[in-house]
């Protein structure tokens, strides 16, 4: 008995990695989101594109354009594939001119699995460098390369038969392997959506039969309205009722009636459903799916990035609701985004060599991949974290200020100074023009008040001394 019930389990494990295979693949190329996750890693490593040297020296323009022609999209296959499977599968191929260069394995040509690295000289290693487990790569379909020619290059630490035994269903060993499960719930979830939209905007007749009295058991009775009951014998009719002619119902007489009063008089042909007695139509029940998408595809789309090592900002649309903190996550975000970005130059680095080293057999060559960090600013306080963060240096800054106000703060500058140097210049000159000049006569407003105070004031005291001459008593 537990042997059948393993094998039932066991035949339920192989039928449920065959549908995450295809769910991964699904992923890795369909599914927006992780395209777009993809595609943000790709612009960030990849925006200042190949940078080789040889021996120290730069490479010619030849080589550099081979580079970005063939190597370019090798790298873009080696981002997806770091996420998709956890190792590049990656072989040596031939252009039109003959000349060698790496490239990916495509989806959908290959199956994949996990062993211990085995000990034996004699058995073939597609790893560079492995440890105590391996990746093992088989060709399912006919190509011109054979399993000995596939090299691989590990970017997650294989382990044994963990996603192969999981409880909930066994997938495939990949990065991503937790969100295909989700992903297969969430695209449930749209389809009985999809079915429920299908059936509330189809129209339908439902009819309800209520009749005035019990029912009878009889097999013989009739739901149909007869104008006569004459023409229901069922002793003539060898017991059965619906071999009655149509012109002894009253469906008949009432549908052309009914027909009659829109022939002639309107364009519209009705549809007429003549319903038996005792029965009328009855609302029709609307079907309300009860998952959650939106939770459902936010809770997945936040999954993706976290594996892809993305923001979720940046894939993710923003509600009001989650723009009050932007500034506190735009400081912690961007520190690990470049972290993480920086790690993908670096395996992209290695691997790079790797093939060099493979394809021409030398170890002289050293490529270099400058990540450009995205960042997402929406207020003046992102650009101070910047600014504190070491991001935006003062002459950024700078540069910044000369783009928004339309000239260049540089020129302002010494268009200032040289007014301020004219004016004291000027003033200068005012003050030596003053002293080569003799004393002016002229009074200013001031002047003239202080003078016509001494002249009062002295006119008075003058009145006084003539008034005490004369009488010199005081009188």
């Amino acid at each position: 008995m537990f042997q059948g019930m393993a094998q039932h389990r066991s035949g339920m494990r192989l039928r449920d990695m065959a549908e995450s295979k295809q769910l991964l693949w699904e992923l890795a190329n369909y599914e927006p989101t992780v395209l777009q996750c993809f595609s943000i890693a790709e612009a960030v490593c990849l925006s200042h594109g190949v940078h080789c040297k040889i021996d120290n020296a730069p490479v010619t323009d030849d080589f550099r354009q081979f580079l970005q022609q063939r190597w370019a999209p090798f790298f873009r296959d080696c981002i997806r594939s770091f996420f998709t499977y956890g190792f590049v599968p990656w072989t040596v191929s031939k252009d039109a001119s003959g000349e060698d260069y790496p490239e990916v394995l495509p989806s959908g040509v290959f199956d994949w699995w996990i062993e211990p690295t085995s000990k034996d000289p004699g058995s073939y290693v597609q790893e560079t460098n492995p440890g105590l487990l391996t990746y093992r790569v088989r060709l399912t379909s006919a190509m011109s390369i054979k399993d000995a020619d596939i090299h691989i290059y590990k970017f997650k630490s294989p382990t044994m038969q963990v996603s192969c035994n999981s409880f909930l269903s066994a997938t495939v060993p990949s990065p991503m392997c937790h969100v295909l499960t989700d992903y297969k719930h969430l695209r449930q979830a749209q389809i009985r959506r999809a079915y429920a939209d299908s059936w509330n905007t189809t129209a339908k007749l439902i009819c309800s039969f209520k009749p005035p009295y019990k029912v009878q058991e009889d097999p013989s009775s009739s739901l149909m309205d007869f104008a006569d009951e004459s023409y229901f014998d069922p002793s003539m009719n060898l017991m059965l009722p619906g071999i009655a002619p149509l012109q002894a119902t009253n469906m008949w007489t009432r549908d052309a009636q009914i027909r009659k009063q829109f022939t002639g008089v309107s364009v519209h042909e009705p549809d007429i459903f003549t319903l038996p007695k005792d029965h009328d139509v009855s609302a029709q029940p609307m079907l309300t799916p009860c998952e959650d998408i939106e939770f459902l595809m936010a809770k997945f789309q936040r999954d993706v990035c976290a594996i892809v090592g993305i923001p979720e900002e940046m894939v993710l649309t923003r509600t009001k609701a989650r723009m009050a903190d932007t500034v506190h996550r735009t400081l912690a975000a961007g520190k690990i985004f470049s972290s993480n970005m920086k790690q993908l130059c670096d395996h992209l680095q290695q691997i790079a060599a790797d093939a060099y080293r493979k394809i021409y057999s030398k170890h002289n060559a050293v490529f270099s991949f400058i990540p450009m960090p995205r960042l997402e600013i929406e207020k003046i306080a992102d650009l101070k974290v910047l600014f504190d963060i070491g991001v935006i240096t003062p002459d950024v800054s700078i540069q910044l200020t000369e783009l928004l106000m339309g000239d260049e703060i540089t020129a302002r500058r010494k268009r200032m100074q040289l007014e301020e140097e004219e004016e004291q210049v000027a003033s200068k000159k005012a003050a030596v023009s003053k002293k080569d000049q003799p004393e002016s006569t002229s009074l200013d407003s001031k002047g003239l008040h202080q003078l016509k105070t001494k002249l009062q004031g002295g006119g008075t005291a003058a009145a006084k001394g003539a008034k005490g001459k004369q009488d010199p008593e005081g009188k």
